[in-house]
């Protein structure tokens, strides 16, 4: 195994349109030599490390997010591109012919998902907030050598909280979320890939309680 050396540049602005309400954009690109990795190679859920020679990730992102009175609202979209070439290390867990093909071509790395996009709205009213949010993602890859991808997937959650004042400085706040409430049920891996040993699905429908303390 070697360490990781990498030249990384980010830039980003943002803008506030009107009272409470702001855009962003954000941009970034890393170039790295001896890429490091994890992988799962086998079906334990055990994670093995390795060195891609040249490794390259790009993307960007745009923001927008509202608060004022009683809405809150955000909105988040996500474009990366993640790929590496040449294995240098551990090569004895590959398969000898997608190491020979990653010898002499570059392939997406496993976190590679091209769109990533979350947003969320809430209302307030007295002590009270309720909101609903959701996550979309066009899929991770799968395949050999990382050539082809998952279908995408989307889930939405709903939550409910209140605040109970008790004193000047002390509050307890309760809160109930169901995630995923349409219960969608979603491949994040298929058993495909590289270093994917196992399938691995997103959460089915949950439902969780808290009670929290201010003080």
């Amino acid at each position: 195994m070697k360490s990781e050396r990498a030249y990384y540049f980010d830039a980003g602005a943002t803008q506030k349109i009107a009272e409470g309400f702001n855009l962003g954009i954000d941009g970034f690109y890393k170039s790295a030599h001896d890429t490091l990795d994890e992988g799962q190679f086998g079906e334990a859920l055990i994670l093995s490390s390795f060195n891609y020679n040249r490794g390259e990730i790009y993307g960007g992102e745009l923001t927008a997010n509202y608060d004022h009175g009683p809405w809150s609202a955000y909105l988040n979209a996500a474009y990366e591109w993640a790929r590496g070439t040449n294995i240098t290390s551990s090569q004895f867990l590959f398969d000898p012919d997608e190491f020979a093909y990653i010898k002499k071509n570059w392939v997406f790395l496993d976190h590679d998902q091209r769109f990533t996009g979350s947003a969320g709205i809430s209302y307030a009213w007295n002590d009270w907030r309720a909101g609903i949010d959701g996550l979309y993602g066009n899929g991770l890859r799968q395949g050999f050598a990382n050539t082809q991808k998952l279908s995408s997937y989307e889930t939405f959650n709903v939550n409910l909280s209140r605040r109970i004042q008790i004193t000047p400085k002390t509050a307890i706040k309760i809160r109930f979320d169901v995630v995923n409430i349409l219960d969608k049920v979603y491949e994040l891996r298929s058993g495909s890939g590289i270093g994917v040993g196992a399938p691995q699905f997103g959460q089915r429908r949950g439902f969780y309680g808290t009670v929290a303390y201010e003080f």
